[in-house]
Parts: structure tokens; sequence; C-alpha cells
């Protein structure tokens, strides 16, 4: 049975339970998002932008499945999630007066806020016909043991030894001590083994964000918590790479939500704040320490650590007031958007594809970059010469002029998943196709997976899933659809001996 209120997270709490506090908020939430759209939207008008007619078609969109979801949301909230980032990373870039978004003709980002528009519609359309056609599955779930004999203390022991498991992982890479046994293992297991160890890190601090969130952790296990969490994230991101620490932020930023039923804004502040400014020397450090091997990015050791934010603090505080900046990568940085925002910009790739296909009269891929997944989700352990997961961004880059082969083997650029769509089938109905497939999809997880505990495998499996479709901004479907099938994976395997197949309903005697 689906419920429509909780008390607390336990071992009974469902995933439908989260449903009508995301709802409230959304809610609550759409009548001040329409005013600011408007706002803006005049503010273009006024200002003569070009890109005025885009922000409305994209604002309208996104505020319409909002809206549908607001009243019928049942589950998992992937359909507003997914809404929200394309409302960020397509909307953001004109707001941010982007220079290569705006320099394309006001027709051509008309034309793309209308692809946008058509893609909602169809996401829309999608998860409405998903949820008539599918009925959510009996309450019937892989439950933790130990949460069935210790309760939450359980729980709280199961999170606190998953992120053990991945912090004293770290520290022996961060020594070097795991490569002698990694060189007596089988090609690929290397990446098997490195996946599970962080699905267990994410595993975990969700859990325990999950607690906190809800009120159900002591203040003395809430800050060994935060104490961890930032010698991971600190760890994580030693080599140069912010983008390594994303999953344990979004994980323990999921957990909180989830937990309180509210948007925890003191802490996405200040990730905002400390992102955004290492973001800004991260270009001028990676110019210092990396080495032109593309495979290998260098991960100090924990003595070199304090040494290397210190330096990276002092190479953020240079780009802010413009000094000590070295001039052999003044030039490259100057270049570069260097804030955390300026990444977040699928518009511009929208725009590259709209342009190809029309002034270039390059012809579409006709699914070219889908009928690759398959062979993709064979594990590496079992084909070492495995293609690699961005081929399919590699032959989208490669088939519109935007990167030869052999560049796309020191950087990769970064597509999206609409980009990608218009790229395989072209104007109009590369959109209508990938929001049918994504609504429809999204409609059968969120009616599958309804009625099952957040804290089961199941749980887990679908947690894990939001979590990589909440990243994918700037994934194609053979990035995004490897990367779940990896992660999935290894938090099967790692909960599968932990787990017994149970009723997921609260006993009668429990339920008042």
């Amino acid at each position: 049975m689906i419920t429509n209120e909780r008390r607390g997270i336990d071992r009974y709490t469902q995933v439908a339970d989260l449903a009508p506090g995301v709802r409230r908020l959304i809610s609550r939430s759409l009548l001040p998002l329409l005013a600011i759209f408007v706002l803006v939207t005049v503010y273009l008008v006024m200002s003569h932008s070009p890109g005025k007619v885009a922000f409305a078609f994209v604002g309208v969109g996104a505020c319409m499945v909002l809206s549908l979801w607001a009243q019928q949301g049942i589950g998992v909230p992937l359909l507003p999630m997914l809404a929200v980032q394309h409302l960020v990373a397509y909307a953001l870039p004109i707001v941010q007066r982007n220079e290569i978004v705006l320099s394309y003709p006001e027709s051509y980002l008309n034309h793309a806020g209308l692809e946008l528009f058509l893609f909602f519609v169809a996401l829309a359309g999608g998860w409405r016909f998903g949820m008539q056609a599918f009925r959510p599955a009996p309450p019937v779930a892989h439950s933790l043991k130990l949460m069935a004999i210790e309760g939450n203390n359980g729980l709280r022991r199961i999170g606190y030894g998953l992120i053990a498991v991945t912090t004293f992982y770290s520290i022996l890479l961060s020594l070097k001590l795991t490569d002698i046994v990694m060189d007596t293992m089988p090609s690929g297991a290397d990446s098997l083994v490195n996946a599970l160890v962080s699905a267990a890190g994410i595993c975990g601090f969700f859990v325990i964000a999950l607690g906190i969130g809800s009120r159900e952790i002591n203040p003395r296990d809430a800050g060994i918590f935060w104490v961890l969490f930032i010698f991971n994230c600190l760890l994580t991101s030693s080599a140069l790479l912010l983008s390594a620490s994303t999953s344990f932020v979004a994980a323990v930023f999921i957990g909180l939500f989830w937990g309180s039923n509210r948007v925890p804004w003191l802490f996405t502040l200040i990730v905002l704040c400390v992102l955004g400014f290492f973001s800004l020397g991260k270009f001028e450090m990676r110019e210092r320490y990396w080495t032109h091997d593309i495979d290998y990015v260098p991960m100090p050791t924990l003595a070199e650590m304090p040494t290397r934010y210190s330096e990276w603090a002092s190479a953020s505080i240079d780009v802010m007031t413009a000094q000590n900046i070295d001039p052999n990568t003044s030039e490259k940085i100057q270049k570069k958007d260097t804030s955390l925002l300026g990444r977040v910009n699928n518009l511009q790739n929208l725009l590259f594809v709209l342009d190809a296909e029309d002034n270039q009269k390059i012809e579409p891929l006709y699914g070219a970059t889908y009928t690759m997944i398959p062979p993709l989700l064979v594990p590496r352990i079992l084909w070492p010469d495995k293609p690699r997961a961005h081929e399919g961004q590699v032959l989208l880059n490669v088939h519109f002029g935007r990167q030869d082969l052999i560049s796309s083997y020191r950087t990769y650029i970064a597509w999206g998943l609409l980009p990608e769509a218009v790229g395989n089938f072209g104007q109009y109905l590369g959109s209508v196709f990938l929001g049918l497939v994504l609504g429809v999809f999204i409609a059968w997880v969120e009616n599958r997976t309804a009625n099952l505990p957040v804290l089961s495998l199941e749980g887990f499996l679908v947690f894990t899933l939001f979590l990589n479709m909440a990243a994918s901004f700037e994934m194609v479907a053979s990035v995004l659809i490897t990367s779940i099938f990896q992660s999935l994976v290894p938090v099967a395997l790692a909960c599968w001996p932990f787990v017994y197949r149970t009723s997921a309903q609260r006993p009668v005697e429990d339920s008042h």
C-alpha cells in the first residue's frame, strides 16, 4: 500500500513515503518559481536579449513537468529532478549571457528553446502514459538482516561500516599501498574494486545522512560523520578533480533531503562556496601537476595534502585577485570559464548540433550512438580491450567535426542527452523520442519501487539510479547507462550477503 505520510526513518519506511514531502515542496515553490521566470523574461525583453523566447520555452516546459508530478507523483522523484536538471543546464547560460550561446543567431536560440519545450511535453506525456500503463509492484523486498535484529542501531552500524571501508581504502590508495595487490589481479579488476568501494561509500554516506536528516543520529555520531565526510572529500579531490567528490556530496544532499523533507540549504550553500572557490584555481594547479598522460592523475600522499590544498587555495585567491598567475598558463585560464556554473551549459551543445545539421548539412547518426551500448555493458575484466564508455560521445564529436579521433584520447567534449538525441534522429524527432523514452522509463521505475523500503537492497539500487541520473546533465547515453550499470552491480553484490527476502509492509500493530 502506498502511504501518504511518514514518521521518521525505519526499516518499513517506503520510497512512496518520501513523495508527499517532495510534492509539497514543489507545490509551494511553483508560484515563486513562475514569478521569477516572468521577471527574468521581462528583463530579457527589456534588455533586448536574443535568448528571451528560448528562456520562456524552457521555463514553461519545466514548470509544466513539475506541476504534473506534484499532483500525481507516487514515488522516487526522478521526473522533477530531470526537469530541474534541464532547466538549469539550458536556462542558466541565457541568464548568464554566455558568449558562446549569444554568438548564435536569435533564430537558433528560438529553435533550441522549442526543442526543449517539445522534450518537456514528450517527457510529461511519456510519464503520464507510463503511470497509467504500469501498476505499483507488491511490497516484497530484500531487507537488511541487521536492521531486522537491531533496528536503527543496526542501520547506523551499516552506514558507518561502509564509510569506514571507503575511508580505509582511500588512505591505502594515497599511500600507494594498493598497487602491489592490483598488479597481481586480472586486467580490469581494479575498476571493479574501485566501483565496489565507491558504492560502499556512497551508500554509507546516504544512510547516515538520512538518519541525520530525520534527527535519529545523536550529535556525537553526527560530528564523526561530518569529519569523515570532509576527510573523504579532501582525499578524493586531492588529484585536482573536484568531480571525484561530487558523488559523496550528492549522496549526503539526497540523504538530508529525503530524511527531513526539506532542502538542506546550509549544507548546499557551504558546498557551493567551497567548490566554487577551489574551482577558480583548478586550471592553474593542473598546469603545475598534471602530466601529459591522460591515464595518470597524480594523487598526493596524506603528508603532502596540507601543502597541496594550501597551494590550491593560494591559486584560487590569485585568480580572484588576478595576481601571481603564471604567464604561460594565464591565457589558457582566461579562455576558460573558471566559475563553478560555467560548466553547466548544455545549450551550447544543442545549438552546435542544430547549426551542424542546418548549415553544414551533416546527416544525423540514425541511432548509431545507442546501438553501441550493449557491448559496453560487458565487464572489462572479461573483455580487457572493451571500447571506451565514451565511444558514443567520441562518435558524435568526430561525425559532427568537433574533434578528430586522436584528440578524443586527450580530452572529452561533453554533449548531454538531448543534443545526442538530436544528433541521432534529427530536429524535433530526437527531442520527442528522448522525452517519451525517459518518461516511460521513469514511470516504470516509480511504480516498481514505490512500495519498497528505502533501507533495502532495492532501495539502495533506486537511490543509486537517482544519483547517477542527477549527475547526467552532460553525459551521453553510453556513458550514463554504463555508469548506472557499473554502479548497480557493485551495490547488489555488496548488499546480497546481508539481506533476506521479506514483506515490506509495516505490521498492523505497529501502524498506529
